[in-house]
């Protein structure tokens, strides 16, 4: 067994692919995380200097100079974040035993109160808390230190979504590829050809998961302490703030070890339910989307459910608390069945138990293609299809491409209806005084604003000479609106200087339909995944079989089935970026009472562009372009995939160049990283650089399919 495992260990590591792609998503995880850290890098260095200045203090004494630098009154961001960092850890430390306590207060007071003291269940229930807590020795010392950054880490969740690309890449390579090459059922005839070499690739794969998911951890550790400094090990968990609920006696270190041991049992889990996926379905899409929906049912169940019995079981046993830990082991739950009181530990066997049943599932042999007899009735008539019909088929059933589909439309409308436009105070006041003076620059408009300065300027003289804190206080509130009103100011002055049409429209309404969103980043994320997932997948298949050069033999067997196979390509990517575009105008319709009529050029994103077009013909026509963009990427994209021998380093190519930046530029305040959420998104590009890209794109694959028609 052991040697079985070695050579499909060699045989893994030997693809040149799986190494590049891990140490790709190592990158990858660790310039995410550096760009987490540095979203608070104003407060970094004063953290420091006040933990500086406070370690060789007693906890008395650091309370104490707290409250000094408190009553100080710093107002920089910096000083505010370092100053409630570090009040954070002092508190874990002053308040552990008083949350002790309150547990067994609360006990006894329960006892006190006729109604509890007489409801056993829940008696009992409160009693085996009030104990577990009482018992508790924490042995280790409660030590300050600055624990930011190890809170980082383990609030960290971006390495888990690559941990699972990851583990669909590695399935394909080891079981789907062999499965679909007819290597599989070749080794089956063979000595220790079945249930051996199948515990043997599972443990392949479930041991390269381990050295990602451990290997990023020690990464990010790494990082953490280089930026917020080292801490001791030997002190107790419950010194960490949010911690405090840890039921156990462990050390930092001793937490870390149970933490890796909990991503361990989550990745062997999530292991079985791919091997099991993958094996049944040989698809890396119902793969993915199979993974995809448990994962969604683990979010679920953890942000969602607040019962008892078995909605407490899907709550705090899922895929996604094991891999972050705390709501299994930094805190402490009895699941309750009636009369019966279950200790959360027991979920460790179950767990394993269900990977297990998943593995013994996936191990049992599955054909390749099972046959399935259709009993038709000889009186129907069958008629033949052309060549588009059958790659129409093919993307679609074969490869999974409805389902695909389906999954990204949900993904995508749940991002559309979560989205919500955040509206500051200058905003908000801004709306207003168009609601109250209208959106259309008259002649009264000047003595709207006129009277509206000499009111603010009277409040802002009455302010200044008050000394009651009640009437100050009520005369800031309504000086609030000043920040906005100087904005319905400046964009009345700029309309009539630019000699644009004298409409003011709320920006921040318009969004979601121009602006560089979540919603836009999701939709070019989907469709460059999709792009992954989809396109290669299209020629792998001809590629295998051999099929290819027979296809090549044929007259038009070039030209024409490679038309038709973008064709189909086209028709899943059109109706993906139409369908995204008619989500965002309904949303925007239900929502807002968007002038559509009003000039393009009145928006201060297009205020440098002197046009007069109306909203929504912008907004129709940039649907249009998105589309043409989205063509001309596909026929590149498909030349690609007709050449490249390696279907999933094109894969790997697809997502590391476009939809990898993507998710970075939501992390890392680099321009560079949106050049291809532009691309996708034109409203947010230059469309000079968007033209010259595709003509660019549209040459090298003229220039392609030239040279091969010449040979």
């Amino acid at each position: 067994m052991l040697k079985l495992i070695l050579y499909e260990w060699k045989k893994l590591w030997k693809n040149a692919s799986v190494l590049k792609i891990l140490l790709l998503f190592w990158v990858l995880s660790g310039v995410i995380f550096q760009g987490e850290l540095n979203q608070d890098k104003e407060a970094h260095q004063t953290y420091l200097e006040f933990h500086k200045a406070t370690d060789n203090m007693t906890e008395k004494e650091a309370e104490n100079w707290l409250l000094e630098q408190q009553e100080k009154g710093n107002t920089g961001y910096g000083e505010y974040k370092a100053l409630l960092y570090l009040e954070d850890e002092i508190s874990a430390i002053k308040d552990y035993d008083t949350y002790r306590e309150s547990i067994q207060n609360r006990y006894q007071q329960s006892q006190n109160i006729s109604v509890f003291a007489k409801d056993e269940k829940e008696n009992q229930y409160m009693e085996r808390i009030a104990k577990k807590y009482k018992e508790l020795a924490v042995e280790a010392p409660m030590k300050r230190q600055p624990y930011q950054g190890l809170l980082k880490v383990l609030d960290f969740y971006v390495q888990y979504i690559l941990a699972i690309v990851l583990l669909i890449y590695l399935v394909s390579v080891v079981f789907i590829q062999e499965q679909r090459n007819g290597k599989a059922d070749f080794a089956r005839t063979m000595l220790k050809g079945k249930n051996p070499l199948f515990c043997a690739k599972a443990c392949t794969v479930y041991g390269t998961l381990l050295i990602y998911l451990f290997g990023t951890f020690f990464i990010h550790l790494a990082l953490a302490f280089g930026t917020y400094g080292m801490i001791s090990m030997d002190a107790a968990i419950q010194s960490v703030p949010g911690f405090y609920a840890v039921p156990y006696a462990w050390s930092i270190g001793m937490y870390i070890i149970a933490y890796g041991a909990m991503q361990g049992l989550a990745a062997f889990l999530l292991t079985a339910i791919a091997v099991f996926l993958a094996r049944w379905s040989v698809s890396e899409v119902k793969t993915a989307f199979g993974i995809m929906l448990v994962m969604g049912w683990s979010l679920f169940c953890q942000n969602t459910m607040t019962g008892e019995g078995f909605e407490a079981v899907f709550r705090i046993w899922n895929i996604w608390g094991a891999f972050t830990g705390k709501s299994i082991i930094g805190n402490y739950e009895i699941l309750r069945f009636g009369n019966i009181l279950v200790e959360q530990s027991l979920g460790i066997p179950l767990c394993i138990i269900v990977a297990v049943f998943f593995l013994i599932i996936g191990g049992i042999h599955c054909p390749k293609e099972r046959e399935k007899k259709y009993y038709r009735k000889e009186k129907r008539k069958r008629y033949p299809h052309g060549l588009f019909y059958y790659e129409m088929k093919k993307l679609w059933i074969y490869q999974g491409g409805i389902i695909l589909f389906a999954a990204c439309m949900c993904i995508q409308a749940m991002t559309v209806y979560r989205y919500k436009t955040y509206v500051g105070t200058d905003e908000f006041y801004y709306q207003k005084y168009i609601d109250e003076f209208g959106n259309r620059i008259t002649a009264e408009t000047d003595e709207k604003i006129a009277a509206e300065k000499m009111r603010l300027g009277h409040l802002e003289e009455e302010l200044s000479q008050t000394e009651d804190f009640v009437k100050s206080y009520k005369l800031t509130q309504d000086l609030e609106c000043v920040g906005g009103f100087q904005k319905y100011v400046e964009r009345t002055e700029n309309l009539l200087a630019e000699n644009k049409k004298p409409i003011l429209l709320k920006d921040k309404q318009y969004e979601l339909l121009f602006g560089n969103t979540e919603v836009s980043q999701m939709m070019v994320i989907l469709l460059c995944v999709s792009f992954a997932f989809l396109i290669p997948s299209v020629y792998q298949k001809e590629k295998e079989t051999g099929m290819e050069v027979l296809q090549n033999t044929f007259r038009f067997g070039r030209g024409k089935l490679w038309r038709l196979k973008i064709e189909t390509v086209l028709l899943y990517c059109i109706p993906f970026v139409l369908f995204s575009g008619a989500m965002v105008f309904m949303k925007e319709k239900k929502t807002y009472d968007l002038e559509w009529m009003s000039p393009i050029g009145c928006l201060s994103q297009y205020w440098e562009q002197d046009t007069s077009i109306p909203v929504w013909t912008v907004f129709v026509a940039g649907i249009i372009l998105q589309c043409i963009v989205t063509a001309v990427v596909v026929i590149f994209l498909s030349a690609c995939a007709k050449r490249v021998r390696n279907q999933h380093m094109l894969t790997g190519m697809i997502l590391g160049v476009l939809a990898v930046p993507v998710i970075l530029s939501s992390y890392v305040p680099v321009r560079a990283l949106n050049w291809a959420h532009h691309l996708f998104f034109v409203f947010t590009a230059d469309l000079k650089i968007v033209v010259v890209i595709c003509f660019i794109l549209g040459t090298v694959v003229f220039l392609m399919t030239r040279r091969e028609r010449k040979i």
